[in-house]
């Protein structure tokens, strides 16, 4: 992985890392369940859609669409949140298949 998500690669939740629900709040925990961080309602779903099966860029469209959101930033966080998400171990960066 280089370290930094680019709008082609594929995002994917980790192997035994999940989130949980706690009524109003999300968090998310790695593969041996220490809680890393609470999620707002976008990082939540950016969380549900990195399955391996679409591009970040596919996943910040989205979260706009959704959200009633300006793409283009949404796809500038989406990116950030996904390379802190890889620097914690929780998703893995896939090449996309051309």
């Amino acid at each position: 992985m280089s370290g930094d998500f680019s709008a082609d690669h594929l995002p994917r939740r980790r192997v035994g890392a999940e989130g949980q629900r706690f009524g109003a709040d999300f968090l998310l925990l790695d593969a041996e369940g220490r809680t890393l961080r609470g999620l707002n309602a976008t990082a939540v779903r950016i969380w549900e859609l990195s399955d391996g099966t679409r591009s970040a860029r596919s996943v910040a469209d989205v979260v706009a669409r959704e959200f009633s959101m300006d793409v283009g930033q949404v796809l500038t966080d989406t990116l950030r949140f996904l390379t802190d998400l890889a620097r914690l171990g929780l998703v893995d960066e896939l090449q996309e298949v051309r």
